[in-house]
């Protein structure tokens, strides 16, 4: 079937596809999607992701889009090697799911208004933040991480006391938070703990020396003056 690509840049979504591909021991080779000449709205790119958003996965015949879907088809693909993701039991499973549910509707929608705002700010110079979209935002993920903060007292990661697809999910957004809204993090016990525990994990530290693969070492780290002129014609177009 060949290499695998993932096409993308490196934004939070894209990450969990490498992370995940990290996490199983998986080469593959990342291809950027050069959004500032709209390389992501041309045929090529339209007929592997109808929605002109990236990650995409690309192996061989095979084209995957949303992220979820791509991890999900990569923990069961290469289920006998590298990282555990899925659990072992139907229970386990169930388990693990629910909390990859949580991560796509309770944290990544308010994250990721929050996150553009940053980014918008970031990119118009002139254009402040605006307060009530990041005071509403910002107390939505309190919410959250307050569950979050909860569930860690009982277990080590999200689902269980062993790592999952639960955990990988919420890792890029961890990393992006912590540039932009760091105490969400730091402020909680527990939460601080799993953060530090994913972000010390082999894969993590790969995933981000592979980010610079991606031309415009995008990620996290907004506050880069070097990446301003990039990514000033350079439009989000991320999965959900």
């Amino acid at each position: 079937m060949g290499k695998i690509k993932v096409h993308g840049i490196s934004t939070y979504n894209p990450q969990k596809v490498t992370l995940a591909l990290f996490e199983k021991e998986v080469d593959f080779e990342v291809v950027y999607v050069d959004m500032r000449t709209g390389e992501h709205m041309k045929p090529t790119f339209m007929s592997m992701q109808p929605f002109h958003q990236t990650p995409v996965f690309e192996w061989g015949d095979l084209k995957i889009f949303e992220s979820r879907a791509i991890v999900r088809y990569i923990a069961q693909k290469f289920a006998s090697q590298g990282t555990p993701l899925l659990g072992e039991t139907l229970e386990e499973q169930a388990i693990i799911n629910q909390w990859v549910e949580v991560e796509s509707h309770n944290l990544n929608e308010p994250f990721k208004v929050l996150s553009m705002e940053y980014y918008l700010s970031y990119r118009m110079k002139d254009r402040p933040l605006d307060k009530e979209v990041v005071a509403e935002k910002t107390q939505k993920l309190e919410e959250v991480f307050d569950v979050f903060e909860a569930q860690l007292s009982k277990t080590k990661y999200l689902a269980s006391n062993s790592y999952s697809m639960a955990d990988l999910t919420c890792t890029p957004t961890l990393l992006r938070l912590m540039a932009i809204k760091p105490e969400v993090i730091t402020s909680r016990k527990n939460v601080k703990a799993w953060y530090e525990e994913l972000s010390s994990r082999p894969a993590f530290k790969k995933m981000l020396e592979k980010d610079a693969e991606w031309y415009v070492a995008y990620g996290p780290f907004l506050s880069e003056a070097k990446e301003h002129d990039v990514l000033a014609s350079a439009p989000i177009a991320d999965d959900n």
